[in-house]
């Protein structure tokens, strides 16, 4: 074991005396490098195969402000699409790492950043109140690493991403506490990056940006994460799952994302829970189940976007939340957006003023307006979309609760089973449901607790087959009605209306 005797005054630089004992310990086949409580400023430290670096309660990892302390890292270098950052904590090719013990990585972040002027509405509620300057490190940024494990430290302040990793394996991330700036630019948790075998339990962030990040642009597809028992504070998204989109994907290269449950986990506070974004890719089978969720920014709590890319099985049940959105999802006519199956999920929603609250373009403009997204449950181009046991109500707002809880365009396959709506407005004119477009929808064992006029509406060009069984719909006035020239056929059976 090494240690650090006369070092941690927070004003002399101590990368070389811990990058040396790391060296050592690492030419003696690995070992533990104790860090000892103080204030240790150090620049870009390069972990070894088999090595643990352990900060000790009370030990301050402070991230360097000179530029000089730090050496640029090419990153992706072995993909179509490269990159260079800087960091702090560095580590490619590696072995056996791990970061533990219950000090802190300060990141020093408003040294990198430059306080705005005047701050807009890009995020309405939340825009970041600084400008990033011309460079920046990341805290923890490991590539083409196995067997990685970062338990029981605390990471704030970070000037952008707390942690970046890349084509890693078998990562396990516990018991971590980080606390970056909530109005930060891209201050977000960790960005996991073409990984397999990731472990994430009992972690607490509080994030200016997306708290956990999954995507798959490096060089093997992103597949096998379990997230449990974490709680999260962001102004922007807690799960961001995409293929492409990075601002350095100057290439298009089809890519892979599958296998992510999640589960046990508490929102205080974001703009969007989850966020799944396929451009010129693949995800599926995603699972994200017993979800408490509190959402004070405009957006809204699912977005699922296909832009010539593909989304499968999805699957989220018990969900409570309280926010201003409930789910949007869209593709273009050639994407597959198919099996996604919401149930067991109570929304109570606020209207928002915002950008997109009743419906959004198409084609939409990009990933981030899921910030504007509709309040209620938005669907175009998708197929065998299920809710089950789905409680809505629109609570009171300065916005007008004519909004339409479920509205679906160029949908095949709608089945909505056990929906209870309800509302603070004592009698609802807009119709429930909208169909445009839609081939099958069937809804069973529903019922409204508000007066409301009418149940579905229909249009379009394509002929509806509509099921309605055994709903209890005593406070509709009009079942269906349709706009001219529109084709559909009522089965119903024991309804009572």
């Amino acid at each position: 074991m090494r240690d650090f005797g006369a070092l941690g005054d927070s004003v002399t630089t101590d990368t070389a005396a811990i990058q040396q004992a790391i060296d050592a310990c690492a030419y003696q086949g690995g070992g533990t490098v104790y860090v000892p409580p103080g204030n240790y400023l150090v620049g870009r430290i390069e972990l070894r195969d088999h090595i643990t670096l352990w900060l000790e309660a009370g030990s301050v990892l402070l991230a360097s402000t000179n530029q000089q302390d730090y050496q640029i890292v090419d990153v992706y270098a072995k993909c179509t699409n490269s990159t260079r950052y800087y960091g702090l904590l560095v580590a490619q090719g590696a072995t056996n790492i791990t970061i533990k013990g219950k000090g802190r990585i300060d990141g020093q972040d408003k040294a990198f950043w430059t306080p705005k002027e005047t701050i807009g509405e890009g995020w309405n509620s939340t825009p970041p109140r600084y400008d990033p300057k011309d460079w920046r490190p990341m805290l923890l940024l490991l590539e083409e690493c196995h067997n990685v494990e970062i338990t029981g430290i605390t990471i704030s302040a970070s000037p952008v991403y707390a942690g970046w990793l890349i084509d890693c394996n078998y990562v396990s991330l516990h018991h971590l506490l980080i606390q970056n700036d909530f109005y930060g630019p891209n201050s977000d948790g960790f960005h996991i990056s073409s990984c397999r075998y990731v472990n994430i339990h009992a972690c607490h962030f509080v994030t200016g940006d997306d708290s956990i990040a999954i995507d798959s642009n490096g060089q093997q597809n992103a597949q096998h994460f379990t997230i449990s028992n974490c709680t999260f504070n962001t102004s922007v998204n807690v799960f961001r799952i995409y293929t492409g989109l990075d601002p350095w994907v100057r290439e298009a290269v089809y890519s892979e994302i599958r296998n992510i449950t999640v589960t046990n986990c508490s929102v205080v506070n974001a703009a969007g829970v989850l966020n799944v974004t396929a451009e010129d890719g693949c995800i599926e089978g995603i699972t994200i189940s017993n979800m408490t969720i509190g959402m004070e920014q405009e957006g809204t709590a699912i977005f699922l976007m296909a832009s010539n890319g593909k989304i499968r099985n999805i699957h989220l049940q018990h969900w409570y939340v309280n926010g201003n959105g409930a789910c949007t999802i869209i593709g273009l006519p050639e994407d597959e957006i198919t099996d996604v199956a919401l149930s067991h999920m109570n929304f109570n929603l606020t209207a928002k003023k915002k950008m997109y609250g009743y419906d959004i373009p198409d084609p939409i403009p990009s990933y981030a307006q899921h910030h504007f997204a509709p309040y209620g449950f938005y669907i175009r181009n998708a197929a065998n979309v299920s809710l089950t046991q789905v409680h809505m109500k629109q609570c009171t707002s300065t916005v007008p609760n004519d909004w339409y809880t479920i509205k679906c365009m160029k949908v095949d396959h709608l089945y909505v089973e056990g929906l209870v709506y309800e509302s603070e407005t004592v009698f609802t004119e807009t119709p429930l449901v909208y169909l445009a477009d839609v081939h099958t929808a069937q809804f069973t064992n529903c019922r409204t607790l508000t007066k409301t006029k009418t149940f579905v509406h229909v249009t379009g060009i394509l002929p509806t087959q509509l099921y309605f069984t055994g709903s209890m719909l005593e406070q509709v006035t009009t079942l269906c009605k349709a706009d001219p020239n529109t084709t559909y056929n009522l089965k119903s059976t024991p309804n009572h209306i």
